[in-house]
């Protein structure tokens, strides 16, 4: 098992490629190298979806998905002197955004900027927050080659270590996830399971949350797991909202739901599955139901693919640096461990 002391240098790796959402390509074949470690059974369809494939003998396939990509910006706009006006890509934090460190391009050339933001000396009444695509623009110094409409913009790599076991990154939401596929995927080299596993890093979450429907159509497993960020109310403009903190365990959620795509309810026997396991081995989880998440598990819900999330709670999601525990990668990784090791599916 991946100790609490590894998974900082897992996230450091890999919160430092860049992958907005549609663009999964580099992210795709980094994890495609890494999961190589542990098994040969490794593929990337043609929308950049990796899959790594242990087999079974029990005759239940079981998937475990996280996604590659992120949220992040793209350009829309040339100005005159040489600013980009800029499109959300999926739902960054617009409050945050203002002078952040970005990076343009996520080829071999990549640009530095700052997310334009007038000086406080300078401030009128609005200037707290962006609203809108509108409100923000990437200053890169001037003009500069090698721009066009549509390159992508991502936060820049940063990583902040804070005490009793806080860690703070971009993109934490989801490449914890995808430390936890690797995580898994040495595990099950030593731990074969009885059932065929799928370790799954998903595509386009951020902005379809259906980047995934056909190969969940084409692997049909008897249950998916997904591992995503999720929400925390441990903060003064939280609190009071919810009961999920960081530090305090996975969280198993029951519905998520976001107004414009609709929601997703929890597989109910397979969600009791995973509390029924967290209580016998003294694993911490959480409960939640929440109002303006979404997860890519919707796409399981058309093909009647019993699924579950595992989150791990986050304070400031989709901003330049989130914050996760790390017992509660800990526990999600034990509980993951647990289920594939078990012969019920639920």
């Amino acid at each position: 098992m991946v100790s609490m002391t590894d998974f900082p240098a897992l996230l450091r790796e890999l919160t430092a490629i860049p992958g907005i959402s549609g663009h999964e390509g580099a992210i795709a074949r980094h994890m495609a190298d890494r999961l190589r470690a542990f098994t040969p059974d490794i593929h990337i369809d043609p929308i950049d979806n990796v899959f790594a494939r242990f087999g079974g003998t029990s005759g239940k396939t079981v998937a475990v998905l996280a996604h590659l990509d992120t949220v992040g910006m793209m350009v829309k706009k040339i100005n005159p002197d040489g600013t980009l006006g800029v499109v959300r890509i999926g739902g960054i934090n617009l409050k945050a955004a203002p002078g952040t460190h970005v990076v343009v391009g996520d080829g071999e050339r990549r640009i530095p900027g700052i997310v334009g933001v007038r000086s406080a000396h300078l401030a009128q009444p609005g200037d707290e927050a962006a609203r809108t695509d509108a409100d923000l623009y990437i200053d890169v110094g001037g003009k500069v080659d090698g721009i066009e409409i549509t390159t992508p913009i991502h936060y820049a790599h940063n990583e902040v270590r804070l005490a009793n076991g806080f860690y703070s990154a971009p993109y934490l939401d989801d490449r914890a996830g995808c430390a936890l596929l690797i995580a898994l995927a040495e595990y099950l080299k030593s731990n074969p399971s009885e059932h065929s596993v799928y370790l799954i890093g998903v595509v386009q979450e951020e902005t379809t949350a259906v980047g995934i429907t056909h190969l969940l159509s084409v692997i049909r497993p008897h249950a998916a797991l997904f591992v995503d960020g999720s929400v925390s109310y441990d903060t003064p403009d939280t609190r009071g909202r919810g009961e999920t903190a960081l530090g305090a365990g996975v969280v198993l959620s029951a519905f998520l739901y976001i107004s414009g795509i609709g929601g997703w309810h929890a597989h109910r026997g397979l969600r009791n599955r995973l509390k029924t396991l967290s209580r016998q081995l003294a694993i911490p989880f959480q409960q939640d139901a929440v109002h303006g998440l979404m997860a890519d598990s919707r796409a399981a819900v058309p093909l009647a693919i019993p699924s579950a999330v595992l989150g791990i709670p986050m304070r400031g999601k989709h901003a330049p640096l989130e914050t996760l525990h790390l017992d509660d990668l800990n526990a999600a990784l034990r509980l993951l461990e647990a289920y594939i090791s078990q012969p019920e599916i639920f």
